[in-house]
């Protein structure tokens, strides 16, 4: 097996080079044993062990002999690997798990046959059999105490969440894989060579691109297949656009061969397409036909996918988009496991993850805007129909991607990366309605543009309904809530250490937990029941959710355009504003002058902001005026904006009518108003009376006492509000209160937590928060700073505690967008409560609160819009019961009744 190690190197994500040991009895299976283990066999030495291997397994072995036999498979299934032969080599490691199963063996004696045959069938596209394998050696890995090769094992899983798309998982299982090798020896540089090759890969397509040429630059100096490493180095020049610096890259590979000289071709021809030139891409893409025809590369090949894109690419900038359309749909046919149709106009119907899934997203991508600039200038109606097809399947694909993810952060970062396809197609749909103002068109702008917001909220929202319709074991759901009390534990103490080394170790356990959570999840996933997705809703289905006098604005953001959707139960209006970056700087700007702004500064509305106001309500005065209530969708630089002050009709919005918020139009639900019922609440106010740990930023909430004084139901305050109690109690009442502090980080939204009375374990954090369960709970006030602030996401708004809590099945919150005032907390909560007695609805409490603040004359200082715009619901629209309403009214007539004939009977009686 000579050049074992760089025979094996034909992937830009690396699996491991075969390495069994073992010694057979039997006197065939021993010579061709003492071929397999020379030090340094020529490749006459292996085609001799092969063919006496094959011989071996061309018989069926007696039971004494069923070892040995099992052992042949492996090692035969090893060598034919070593050579390019992956369909024989999967059908030797069957080989061997079928002789384990007939003669009743141990499955542990195939743990190697189940991890080899998951590579070999990843390597040819068969994803879903490949992690079935590999859960098998998973799970025997566990039962077995020698002789096991868990640094593979997670390798391989790790190049599997790579390869679907999955980057921040992967990271976690190459790091973990790492945990396992020895400090030195050939083996341990050349597996950690693989393992840190692979995680720069990740870095790169988590657009960390400094990071990850930092470890390509440490690895050119190990001199391990240098030529796979500036491949890879060159693509993280080619993710951001900067062609020449690949191609300069590039210009320092030679003597390359086999699948890495396809990859060195298609990187080529991309930098070339980057620069336009036009001449060199064609000589690169006529060279890469020739190799894949001269290497004879089977079908489903990733490569030959990329090869086919970038014809796509290069004939859209010829302008013959006809034929780019054809080549795009060879592209999806190439990358998709099982779709084998000719017809350009047909798309895949299973939503599957192959190969590149990520990729195969980005053809039919382009295949749709192809087919859409094509239609712009023939006018045949078939393109439009494949373009809005093509679409469909993209977007059907994305999610489905992300709905196969196990947390939260990875659905976050496809979703920003989704967005841009989003983006891309409303803008060509904005321009073919303007030509034909054609209902369906009008109609898809608006829901293209909600699906794409809120993707992982939803879709976490959406596993966790699954999950509590489904009969998992109880020890599961124990073990992942302790995991996830160890993670936040581990990050505390990450937050609190500054010790490099304690950080050192603390960071490895981090990744063993992230690792095991993971493994917990997939057996999870097993007993989930599917659930129809809300993302196929229909306008239809939104509009029926929305009652009469109820109104919907909702926000999409582009690069240069701006989307502003009023949708009622009965009809849709929006408008396209030209938008830029400048425009998107002064919003941002505004937020920041907001946020940073402190009691006792002068404060005007911008300008700008004051003639957008004009620009989004412009021609629609007569619905605000006439509705109830206004739901907001912010999206892009609006989200975290309070609306609140924003001039309509000379008045501010909030004089105008309740506003409430929603992350997505998907997740709008209508409620019945339920009778207020103080005695199911709960309050916590830790700070009332002392500070958090020096350092922090926690000083005492001197109003916080006071906040939660005049609530009904429990009021636990000072010591007693610690972490614990909140854990212990609060997701039995059905309004969650808490007047305390809350840290919210815009760099890593992990870092973000609600703070509790300061001893031991008292943050707790964004991801632990996330998977409590206040499914019951009706509202959360978050009077704490900052709760609806965090880290932004372009799809997905602001990452934020108050997002935590709807996470967690909380329908309605109340939080806070920047610091807030003491006073005019418990004054807004005071009053707030004050309306839900009087019957009113979340949003109308709310809106009476800030408008008693600003005509109380006691709180005259407090009336700067900073002070309490901050304070923002997050929630579904509670409709009142006409049934109770009707009681209401028979009551309050009938105690008139009852009155008029006591004032009578006592008339007449003093007459007499």
């Amino acid at each position: 097996m000579s050049n074992l190690w760089s025979r094996l190197l034909c992937f830009s994500i690396i699996f491991l080079p075969l390495y069994v040991n073992g010694q057979e009895d039997n006197q065939l299976i021993q010579k061709a044993d003492s071929l397999y283990f020379l030090p340094y066999p020529e490749e006459t030495d292996d085609r001799m062990a092969m063919e006496i291997y094959s011989e071996i397994l061309s018989e069926v072995p007696d039971s004494e002999a069923v070892t040995d036999f099992i052992r042949a498979a492996e090692h035969l299934g090893n060598l034919q690997v070593i050579y390019g032969l992956q369909s024989e080599a999967a059908n030797s490691y069957r080989k061997a798990l079928f002789f384990a199963k007939a003669f009743q063996k141990p499955d542990t004696l195939v743990y190697a046959s189940n991890l080899y045959l998951g590579e070999v069938l990843f390597r040819m596209s068969r994803l879903d059999s490949a992690i079935f394998h590999l859960k098998e050696a998973e799970r025997l890995q566990d039962q077995i105490s020698t002789g096991t090769l868990p640094e593979r094992l997670f390798n391989a899983l790790g190049v599997y969440y790579f390869e679907t798309g999955n980057y921040l998982q992967s990271i976690q299982y190459f790091t973990q894989a790492e945990s396992y090798l020895e400090t030195s020896g050939d083996y341990a540089q050349f597996a950690r060579y693989s393992f840190l090759s692979n995680k720069a890969s990740a870095l790169y397509h988590l657009e960390e691109y400094d990071s990850a040429r930092s470890i390509y630059l440490q690895l050119l100096d190990w001199n391990i297949n240098s030529n796979q490493v500036r491949i890879n180095l060159a693509n993280t020049f080619l993710k951001e656009e900067r062609g020449g610096e690949a191609l300069e890259v590039l210009s320092q590979i030679d003597g390359v061969s086999g699948t890495n000289y396809l990859s060195y071709l298609n990187l080529q021809t991309k930098a070339y397409l980057i620069q336009n030139n036009l001449s060199k891409a064609d000589s690169l893409l006529q060279a890469t036909e020739f190799a894949l025809d001269s290497l004879q590369i089977p079908p489903k090949n990733y490569q030959r996918g990329i090869f086919l894109a970038n014809f796509g690419d290069f004939k859209s900038k010829q302008e013959r988009l006809q034929e780019a359309v054809s080549y795009y749909h060879l592209s999806v046919r190439e990358l998709h496991p099982s779709f084998n149709s000719e017809d350009i106009f047909d798309n895949p119907k299973e939503l599957s993850l192959g190969m590149g899934a990520v990729t195969l997203f980005e053809s039919l991508v382009s295949k749709a805007r192809a087919a859409w600039n094509l239609y712009r200038i023939n006018q045949e109606a078939e393109f439009f129909e494949l373009g809005w097809e093509s679409y469909e399947s993209a977007f059907a694909l994305a999610e489905f991607i992300s709905a196969n993810f196990d947390n939260d952060e990875a659905r976050i970062f496809l979703g920003d990366q989704v967005l841009q396809a989003y983006q891309l197609a409303i803008s060509q749909l904005i321009a073919f309605f303007r030509s034909s103002n054609e209902e369906r068109i009008k109609n898809q702008v608006f829901l293209w543009a909600e699906q794409s917001k809120s993707t992982a909220l939803r879709l976490g929202i959406l596993e966790s309904k699954r999950r509590q319709k489904s009969a998992i074991p109880k020890k599961f759901l124990e073990e992942e809530q302790l995991i996830l009390q160890k993670l936040a534990r581990n990050y505390r103490d990450q937050y609190e250490n500054f010790n490099e080394s304690q950080l050192v170790d603390l960071k490895s356990e981090y990744t063993e937990l992230q690792v095991s959570l993971s493994r917990l999840r997939d057996e999870i996933k097993e007993f989930s029941q599917t659930e129809e997705d809300s993302a196929n809703l229909t306008l239809a289905n939104i509009q029926n959710r929305l009652p009469d006098k109820t109104i919907l604005l909702s926000l999409f953001e582009a690069d240069d355009y701006l989307v502003i959707s009023l949708l009622s139960n009965k009809n849709l209006d929006w408008k396209v504003i030209d938008w830029s970056e400048k425009d998107r700087d002064k919003v941002l700007a505004w937020k920041e002058q907001i946020r940073s702004w402190k009691s006792g500064m002068r404060y005007q509305t911008p300008e700008f902001i004051d003639s957008l106001s004009v620009r989004i309500f412009e021609n629609w005065e007569n619905e605000i005026n006439q509705s109830k209530l206004l739901m907001i969708v912010p999206h892009g630089a609006f989200s975290g904006v309070s609306f609140d002050e924003l001039y309509v009709d000379g008045e501010m919005l909030i004089e105008k009518l309740p506003i409430s918020y929603q992350f997505s139009a998907l997740q709008i639900q209508t409620q019945e108003l339920s009778s207020w019922n103080g005695s199911s609440m709960i309050s916590f106010a830790p700070f009332d009376r002392s500070s958090g740990p020096e350092g922090l930023g926690l000083p005492v909430l001197l109003g916080s006492g006071a906040e939660i004084e005049s609530l009904p139901g429990l009021k636990i305050q000072g010591a007693e509000a610690t972490l614990q109690r909140f854990l212990a109690q609060a997701d039995q009442n059905k309004v969650i209160h808490l007047a305390t502090h809350a840290i919210a980080s815009d760099e890593d939204n992990e870092a973000s937590f609600v703070a509790f009375y300061p001893e031991g374990d008292f943050r707790l954090f964004e991801n632990e928060l996330r998977y409590q369960a206040f499914d019951q709970v009706e509202l959360v006030f978050l009077s704490a700073c900052e709760t609806g602030s965090g880290k932004f996401s372009e799809s997905e708004g602001l990452v934020s505690l108050a997002r935590a809590f709807s996470f967690a099945g909380a329908d309605n919150l109340i939080s806070t967008l920047w610091l807030t005032e003491d006073r005019v907390a418990a004054y807004l909560s005071k009053e707030f409560y004050k309306g839900l007695d009087a019957g009113l609805t979340y949003a109308e409490a709310l809106r009476e609160a800030k408008l008693s603040l600003l005509q109380d004359t006691e709180m005259v200082q407090f009336r700067d819009t900073p002070y309490w715009t901050n304070f923002v619901l997050v929630g579904q629209i509670q409709e009142k019961s006409i049934w109770n309403s009707m009681i209401k009214l028979i009551l309050i007539v009938g105690i008139i009744l009852i009155l008029a004939g006591l004032i009578y009977w006592f008339l007449i009686s003093r007459r007499r």
